[in-house]
């Protein structure tokens, strides 16, 4: 990304916000990902829900039930889902001339890493920014700093179930009500955050700049 991105308004970027959904903690222990979403946040920070990515990917490995419980993606869901080295490929695509945004965002890069690497795939994502970073330097007081505990503080459960209404949601996450810990939703919760901590910079009058806010 160039020196001129770098030093561009906020309101003049677009962003893609992304979340994984994984078998476990770490690829070089052997987890998988199941499921990659994200959503564009356009320039004027306007969440736009028209463009989303969403991909269910089968991790050729039976998912363990502690992941289930998490995500509730099961073996059956995945079994005719694509190999990650297709959908890895149409992730890159999606992400392009954007900056990128994720919750906790060295687990996500970590996984979307090793396997464009695995695959012989150049990584386009150069610079990144961490939900997580922003949230705990902009507001000191929440204490915690998980999605859920975040979703909490932003109010955004109503807000979320709304804008996930307008989606396909059948196709999305078929028959669940299980939104929450599923790619896409998480996603939409990181772009609502992600718009609020920039709210908060422009309060605090601090430096509304991409360079400002890598960490």
């Amino acid at each position: 990304m160039n020196a001129s991105i770098h030093n561009a308004p906020l309101s003049e970027l677009e962003f893609t916000v992304f979340d994984t959904e994984t078998t476990g903690l770490s690829p070089y222990k052997g987890a998988k990902l199941v499921e990659i979403g994200a959503v564009k946040v356009r320039k004027g920070l306007n969440l736009d829900l028209s463009s989303t990515f969403t991909r269910l990917i089968n991790p050729k490995i039976r998912i363990p039930y502690s992941a289930y419980k998490i995500h509730k993606i099961s073996n059956e869901k995945v079994i005719d889902a694509p190999d990650i080295s297709e959908v890895l490929p149409e992730f890159a695509e999606f992400t392009e001339n954007s900056v990128v945004v994720a919750h906790n965002a060295k687990f996500d890069f970590k996984f979307i890493d090793y396997f464009m690497k695995e695959h012989n795939m150049q990584c386009s994502i150069v610079n990144i920014l961490d939900t997580l970073s922003l949230t705990r330097l902009l507001f000191p007081e929440i204490g915690r700093y998980n999605l859920d505990r975040l979703i909490d503080y932003f109010s955004l459960h109503e807000l979320t179930e709304e804008a996930v209404k307008g989606l396909h949601t059948d196709k999305t996450f078929g028959n669940d009500e299980h939104y929450r810990h599923r790619a896409l939703y998480d996603a939409i919760n990181t772009a609502f955050i992600f718009i609020r901590c920039v709210e908060k910079i422009k309060r605090l009058g601090l430096p509304e700049k991409l360079h400002s806010l890598i960490r």
